[in-house]
């Protein structure tokens, strides 16, 4: 029974503590990776989280359901951490990509991850790691209001709670993060507009070849419609190559290195994407 296990936690019983985490681990894990991406960063962001909530199991005062509990001591320690963080360009994958096209070293990674036998092009997969790595840009209180909300569907007084925050503040946050994400995604996307700048998208199912996906690219120009996709997005056949994706932009965008102007041939011209 949670009531047990909780009384047993607060008593110092890791393996009770162990059993309540165990029930939203993937809920967890799922947050912090929706809002910081980089796969080593959002691990360590999450036992980071988790150590502090079981340093904190005594003194838990249950008004609150365990769940909602931990997942707002791990929301916040991943905010925490991103409000450390310098904040990334909208245009993030633009300026990696033209790095790409210059250096035979993170050409290869890409090639590389391309090339595993466990690759295949998903374009949904694609999409979700895109949400993410536009979030980056957004002010931080805002990126997690919509990744709560909109991405893992919590209720208001729910993300609320977790956030520590008003509803009528969460409002505001999530109204100012989905308008700026909208306007992000018709300057950049070129799946949103035929104006954006990135495509990405193309050129990677172009680049994958027979393993891509035979499905026409999806219309995400509705925003409700591009947070469908990212709902129901989990880590694939992509993973290996978004995580060489991670690694490198985190790299990138520490130093503010690339140019943000669409110059590296990565991807086809607007009439080669799909609608």
């Amino acid at each position: 029974m949670p009531d047990d296990l909780i009384a047993k936690a607060k008593q110092g019983d890791r393996n009770a503590f162990s059993s309540l985490v165990a029930q939203d681990l993937p809920k967890l894990r799922r947050i912090v990776r929706r809002m910081i991406g980089h796969p080593e960063d959002s691990e360590d962001i999450l036992q980071e989280g988790l150590a502090k909530a079981w340093t904190g199991m005594a003194a838990f005062e249950e008004r609150s359901s365990f769940s909602t509990w931990v997942t707002s001591i791990i929301t916040r320690t991943a905010v925490d951490y991103l409000r450390k963080q310098k904040r990334w360009r909208t245009e993030a994958q633009v300026a990696y990509a033209n790095l790409c096209a210059q250096s035979d070293e993170l050409s290869g990674e890409v090639v590389g991850a391309i090339s595993d036998p466990e690759f295949a092009y998903e374009v949904q997969e694609h999409i979700a790691y895109c949400f993410t790595c536009v979030g980056r840009s957004l002010p931080v209180d805002e990126q997690a209001a919509l990744v709560l909300r909109d991405v893992m569907d919590l209720s208001a007084r729910e993300a609320s709670t977790v956030l520590g925050v008003s509803d009528s503040v969460l409002r505001h946050r999530l109204s100012a993060a989905r308008r700026a994400m909208q306007d992000k995604y018709e300057g950049l996307c070129a799946l949103v507009s035929k104006q954006g700048i990135c495509h990405q998208c193309a050129g990677l199912k172009m680049a994958a070849g027979e393993s891509a996906d035979t499905d026409a690219f999806p219309d995400v120009s509705d925003f409700a419609d591009r947070m469908a996709v990212v709902r129901k997005a989990a880590p694939g056949s992509m993973a290996g190559l978004h995580d060489v994706f991670w690694r490198r932009t985190k790299q990138i965008e520490e130093t503010g290195e690339g140019s943000t102007e669409p110059i590296s041939g990565c991807g086809e011209t607007e009439d080669a994407i799909e609608t």
